[in-house]
C-alpha cells in the first residue's frame, strides 16, 4: 500500500537550518567579501547552508521518521550521519565555487578604473550632517590605498561647483597638498547644486582622458538637489551613459531624501551607499573602489554588467540549479530514491523562486540585500519539504529489518516442525 506523506517536523527543522545557514553566510560575506576569492566564498556559503539544512532534516527524521521509516532509524541512521558532510557541505561547496567562477567570468575585459573624481557636498546643511568634516578624511583614506598608477581630481559644490584639485597623479606630495586644500572648505554654506558639479566633473574627465584609462565619479551629499536637477536630468546624464562613466553616490544622515542620489547611480551603472552617521564614512570610499565590478551570486552585481540580460539569466539559472542541488543533497543523505524524486521537484521550484528574488531584488532595490538573501535561503530550505513523497506504508512500521528476518526464520522453523 502506498500513500503520499509530508513530514512537518522536517519542514520546521529545515526552516531552522535555513535560518542558521543564512546567519553564518551573512557573517562570511561581511567578514571575507574583500579578502577571500569569490569562488571560495560562495562555495562556503552554499556548502554551509546545505549542511545546516541537511543536518536539521536528519534530526527531524530521527525524531519522527515519517518519510524513511523506523527500520531506517534503527538500522541506517548512523550511515546517514556519515553521508551528511560529503553529500551536503562538500557537494555544494564544489558546485557553489564552480557556479561563482562561471558567473564571475567576463564576456570581455573588465574595465580597470585608473582615475577617480571626488565630488563633495559643502552646502550649508553639511554643518549639521558632518560637523567634523569626516567626508574629507574618508576621501584621504582612499588616497592612501592608491599609487602613481592612479589619478584623482577633487570638486566641491554648494550653489556652484569649484575645482579643488585638477586631475593629478597620486603621489606623497599630492596627498599632502590636497589635505591642506580641503581644510579651506571646512565651513559649509549655500544650497545644493548637483547638476553643475556633475557637468564639471564630466568635463574634467574628458579634458584629461588618455588611452587605456577609465574613470569613475564618487559623489557625496546629505540630501537632494535644490536646483531642479530633475528638470534636465536626462540631458546631464546622457554623456555619462554614452561613455560608460559610472557615478557612485554616498548619502549621509539617516532619514534624508536620497531619491536623486539613487537615481544618479542607477542611471550611470554605479551604486548607492547609505551612511547613517558621519563616523561611518571611514572606509566607505575604499568599499566603493573595491565594489565597482563585483559580481557575487548572492549580492548586487555592479559595474557595466549590472543590467546585462546575459547575467540576469545566468544568475537565475545558477541559483535555480543550486536550489535543486541542495534538495538533492538532502535526499542523498537518506539514500532514498522516493525522496530524490519529490525533493528534486521542490528544489527546482525553490531554486527558481530564490533566483528571481535575488536578481530582481538587487536590480531594483539593492540596498536591502540582506532581506533578499534571507528570503532566498529560507525558500530553498522550506519548499522541497512541502512536496508530498510517495512511500510504501508496509515498509515504515516500527519493526526493524532484523526483526522481520527473525519473524521469517521463526515462522519457517514452525512450518518445518509441523512436517515432523
Amino acid at each position: 500500500m502506498k500513500e503520499k506523506r509530508i513530514n512537518l517536523t522536517m519542514t520546521v527543522m529545515s526552516l531552522i537550518g535555513g535560518c542558521i545557514g543564512f546567519i553564518i553566510g551573512e557573517v562570511l560575506i561581511n567578514l571575507y567579501r574583500y579578502t577571500l576569492p569569490h569562488s571560495l566564498l560562495m562555495g562556503l556559503y552554499f556548502g554551509i547552508l546545505a549542511l545546516c539544512i541537511g543536518l536539521m532534516c536528519l534530526i527531524a527524521e530521527m525524531i519522527n521518521p515519517r518519510l524513511n521509516g523506523f527500520s531506517w532509524k534503527n538500522n541506517y541512521l548512523k550511515t546517514s550521519f556519515k553521508f551528511l558532510i560529503p553529500c551536503t557541505l562538500v557537494l555544494l561547496f564544489i558546485f557553489g565555487a564552480l557556479f561563482q567562477f562561471l558567473y564571475e567570468a567576463g564576456t570581455g575585459k573588465i574595465r580597470k578604473i585608473n582615475d577617480v573624481v571626488f565630488v563633495i557636498d559643502t552646502s550649508g546643511s553639511m554643518s549639521k550632517t558632518d560637523p567634523n568634516n569626516e567626508r574629507f578624511s574618508a576621501a584621504l583614506d582612499l588616497l592612501n590605498s592608491m599609487n602613481e598608477e592612479n589619478r584623482v581630481s577633487f570638486y566641491r559644490f554648494d550653489d556652484t561647483s569649484e575645482q579643488i584639485l585638477p586631475m593629478t597623479e597620486v603621489t606623497d606630495k599630492m596627498k599632502k597638498d590636497i589635505k591642506e586644500k580641503l581644510k579651506l572648505h571646512e565651513n559649509p554654506k549655500g544650497n545644493t547644486n548637483m547638476g553643475d558639479a556633475l557637468q564639471k566633473a564630466y568635463d574634467e574627465i574628458k579634458l584629461t582622458e588618455k588611452p587605456d584609462r577609465n574613470a569613475m565619479i564618487i559623489l557625496l551629499s546629505d540630501g537632494g538637489d535644490t536646483y531642479n536637477l530633475d528638470n534636465n536630468f536626462n540631458e546631464i546624464m546622457k554623456p555619462f551613459k554614452s561613455t560608460g562613466i559610472p557615478i557612485y553616490t554616498v548619502g549621509m544622515a539617516d532619514g534624508n531624501n536620497y531619491y536623486m542620489l539613487k537615481k544618479i547611480s542607477r542611471e550611470s551603472n554605479g551604486n548607492y551607499y547609505g551612511v547613517k552617521e558621519a563616523k561611518d564614512l571611514k572606509g566607505i570610499f575604499n568599499k566603493i573602489y573595491k565594489d565597482r565590478q563585483q559580481r557575487l551570486l548572492m549580492d548586487k552585481r555592479n559595474g557595466v554588467y549590472e543590467s546585462s540580460i546575459l547575467y540576469i539569466m545566468l544568475r537565475v539559472i545558477l541559483i535555480s540549479l543550486l536550489g535543486c542541488l541542495i534538495a538533492v543533497s538532502v535526499s542523498l543523505v537518506f539514500d532514498n530514491k522516493n525522496l530524490l524524486k519529490g525533493f528534486l521537484l521542490g528544489g527546482a521550484i525553490s531554486g527558481i523562486v530564490a533566483g528571481l528574488i535575488i536578481e530582481l531584488g538587487f536590480l531594483y532595490l539593492p540596498w536591502i540585500g540582506i532581506l533578499y538573501r534571507a528570503l532566498a535561503d529560507i525558500i530553498m530550505a522550506l519548499v522541497f519539504t512541502l512536496i508530498p513523497i510517495n512511500i510504501d506504508v508496509k515498509d515504515y512500521s516500527k519493526t526493524t529489518y532484523m526483526d522481520k528476518e527473525k519473524d521469517i526464520n521463526f515462522s519457517g522453523n514452525n512450518n518445518f516442525n509441523s512436517f515432523k
